[in-house]
């Protein structure tokens, strides 16, 4: 929103100032400010702002087009063990501080997100329904044969830890014949089915 750089915890304090300087001066509406991570890798991590009359549906998609869409898989939201409708409205489903969500897509190559509401707060209307308002800058993955800059990843050999190639050394993998490499991408989904960012 403001170019500020900072690691996930202290985003979270920057932001709780940000959004309110940045807020404008139209008419206010409610919003939510979420935090949601990689289960497996908090590494990855973004703060999204959403409307709280937006239904789950407007944050579904949201996910999906910044950091997991490959082949229209299914999805769900989940408040402690119970799974709640697509057309539920935010504030309604999980829309108190501290409030945690688990979301996943996939249910075979599943990629699981662990949310967090962390603020209802009041903000212009006019604004999109979910918007972006900090990220995890890209991690660096090392090519697993001479440590430069890993380009592409082998989806067979993620469980291993020899799944990450430079473009050099890519040739060299035992799968580069069948074609099977995806590209290294700012995304907890990088290297699953057929998502390429």
């Amino acid at each position: 929103m403001c170019g500020h750089q900072a690691a996930k915890a202290k985003m979270a304090a920057h932001l709780a100032a940000c959004v309110v300087a940045h807020g404008g001066a139209d008419p206010l509406q409610s919003l939510i400010l979420y935090r949601f991570e990689a289960a497996h890798d908090p590494r990855y991590w973004i703060y999204a702002e959403v409307r709280a009359n937006a239904s789950l549906r407007h944050l579904d998609a949201f996910l999906r087009k910044l950091w997991l869409e490959c082949c229209g898989h299914l999805s769900a939201f989940y408040a402690d063990r119970r799974e709640l409708a697509m057309s539920a409205v935010a504030t309604l489903a999980f829309g108190a501080p501290g409030t945690k969500i688990r979301y996943e897509y996939d249910f075979g190559s599943t990629t699981t997100l662990i949310g967090l509401v962390v603020s209802v707060h009041h903000g212009a209307k006019g604004r999109e329904v979910v918007r972006l308002l900090a990220r995890n800058a890209p991690l660096e993955w090392p090519c697993v044969r001479c440590a430069e800059p890993a380009t592409v990843a082998c989806p067979y050999c993620l469980d291993d830890g020899e799944a990450m190639f430079c473009d050099t050394h890519a040739g060299s993998h035992e799968h580069a014949d069948e074609e099977v490499f995806l590209p290294v991408v700012n995304s907890p989904r990088m290297g699953v089915c057929g998502y390429t960012g």
